[in-house]
């Protein structure tokens, strides 16, 4: 259940309805594709009356792009704040943020790979259009900050960084357990924060200049 808190101008029942109703989302779209998903199981889970979703959100759909929203607000936080001046830190404190958040919502990367995937459809492109604007390019182009930064190794690709750090990023959460028991991993919030930091100083051996190996700048 929600945490009540005492907003002004807002009764503590409506905060209560509204946060069931995007807890409820998260859930439900999580275990099933987003056309299976309807209004009413959305408002039973929630235990709420189903026109509270068109009050608070305006259509399922509308709902859905606040789920989104509100379950990235963290990580779209994080990456909004880095700057030239964080840029040596921002890989990691972004795979920490990202970790984090999933940890304790561990299927939900697995519903945004889905929606992300969906085929080619009305339906399906406008519910893509919702996933990418809390993804703008400009934002989550952190490699490209780095490079801009004049701190990217001379030898680095640009698009292959950018394929390395999106697959650490996402693959820890979309990983079949199957492989996990093969290899003997074991996940817990702990791990992925110790991975977090892991993964970030990979990326900062493999990708950032130094005086033995100068940047992409200083090769030209």
């Amino acid at each position: 259940m929600p945490i009540l808190k005492k907003t002004a101008g807002r009764p503590l029942m409506q905060v209560d309805n509204r946060n069931a109703l995007i807890e409820a989302a998260r859930v439900l779209f999580v275990e099933s594709d987003y056309d299976k998903v309807s209004v009413r199981a959305i408002a039973q889970q929630a235990n709420v009356d189903a026109s509270l979703i068109r009050y608070y959100f305006q259509s399922k759909l509308g709902l859905f792009s606040e789920m989104l929203k509100e379950t990235l607000a963290p990580l779209t936080q994080k990456i909004s704040q880095t700057n030239k001046a964080m840029i040596h830190n921002s890989p990691e404190e972004i795979l920490s943020t990202y970790y984090s958040l999933m940890s304790q919502n561990p299927d939900f990367p697995k519903l945004i790979y889905r929606t992300a995937s969906l085929p080619d459809s009305p339906q399906n492109r406008e519910l893509q259009a919702r996933l990418l604007t809390l993804m703008p390019s400009p934002k989550f182009a952190i490699i490209d900050k780095i490079k801009d930064a004049d701190i990217l190794k001379a030898d680095v690709d640009v698009m292959c960084a950018k394929m390395s750090f999106i697959s650490l990023l996402i693959f820890p959460f979309l990983m079949p357990e199957l492989f996990k028991k093969a290899v003997g991993i074991e996940t817990s919030p702990e791990f992925m924060q110790k991975l977090a930091k892991h993964n970030a100083s990979l990326l900062r051996h493999g990708l950032f200049a130094d005086d033995n190996q100068p940047s992409q700048d200083c090769k030209k």
